[in-house]
């Protein structure tokens, strides 16, 4: 088989494996700082991507309305996001893991009935900027320039999250909060303003990533189903609340998923779904994780 054409399979891989991540990290970050297993988060990626469409209908004729609507549709829901947690999640953080995934998933219902009353049941498609319309040659294999743009995105936000982790003060408040609630709560830092900022944060990169996918093809009433799914598969196999095995865990699925169409279409599933039971099988808590989030 001609080399540049893998090639070609292991950008696409990449494309796939930064929208991946840009899903999931929000996910990950959430769980792994507050225990709760968002399970409307794909939902709440999809309504990013309406919200896109919106804004970019309010600028259609302008040449710079897409690259204004998506920082703008991860702000909105970085506002919805805060109303959630205050209204909601906070009064879930001490209660089991069942009861958090009912209203979760009671969060999936309602958002999705509030997308169809707000947006109907129609397919909404954004048109390109030019900028981004014809495709790049890569090894003399066209690749879409787009998902350039993605994986640019996605390396800006696995550094910004890492330099926000490890380099700010309130990244070093967010790490020791989730090993000692306690400890940081002693030394007079208020708790439910940490969740709530980490909640935000991880709902806002929900938001910009559902706005970045939103040009990739239809916005679709249902896709977040999918999404979760793939989301899910990604945090198990680099391990819960380990941001770093988010990003491997996406790539690995990226690169699976693109190979897997190439040599095996009818089963580019189903082995996502193998690679994630050997890891269950193997190592429960992840690549990355630790056993203690089992």
């Amino acid at each position: 088989m001609d080399i540049s054409l893998l090639l070609a399979q292991f950008m696409s891989g990449l494309a796939r494996g930064t929208m991946l991540f840009l899903v999931a990290s929000g996910l990950s970050l959430i769980f792994g700082v507050m225990n709760i297993l968002n399970f409307a988060h794909a939902s709440l990626w999809l309504m990013g991507a309406y919200f896109c469409h919106t804004f970019w209908l309010m600028m259609e004729n302008y040449g710079f309305g897409l690259w204004v609507s998506i920082p703008l549709a991860a702000l909105t829901l970085a506002g919805i996001g805060w109303l959630i947690e205050v209204v909601l999640i906070r009064r879930v953080y001490n209660r089991e893991l069942p009861e958090q995934l009912l209203l979760t998933y009671a969060m999936v219902l309602i958002i999705g009935d509030l997308l169809k009353l707000f947006w109907g049941v129609e397919d909404r498609i954004i048109t390109r900027p030019a900028l981004v319309q014809r495709p790049v040659f890569i090894f003399g294999n066209p690749f879409d320039s787009y998902f350039i743009f993605v994986i640019l995105i996605g390396a800006a936000i696995a550094v910004g999250l890492w330099w926000f982790m490890q380099k700010t003060r309130y990244g070093h408040i967010v790490r020791a909060a989730v090993f000692s609630r306690e400890m940081v709560g002693a030394l007079g830092i208020p708790i439910p303003r940490i969740y709530t900022g980490v909640f935000v944060l991880g709902i806002f990169i929900a938001g910009l990533a559902g706005a970045v996918q939103a040009p990739v093809g239809s916005i679709t009433l249902g896709m977040d189903m999918g999404v979760i799914v793939q989301a899910f598969c990604v945090v198990v196999i680099g391990g819960f609340g380990s941001l770093p095995g988010t990003l491997v865990g996406s790539l690995i699925v990226g690169e699976i998923y693109s190979f897997a169409i190439l040599f095996w279409p009818a089963g580019a599933l189903v082995m996502i779904f193998v690679v994630t039971a050997l890891v269950l099988i193997t190592r429960p808590w992840g690549l990355f994780g630790t056993p203690m989030r089992i």
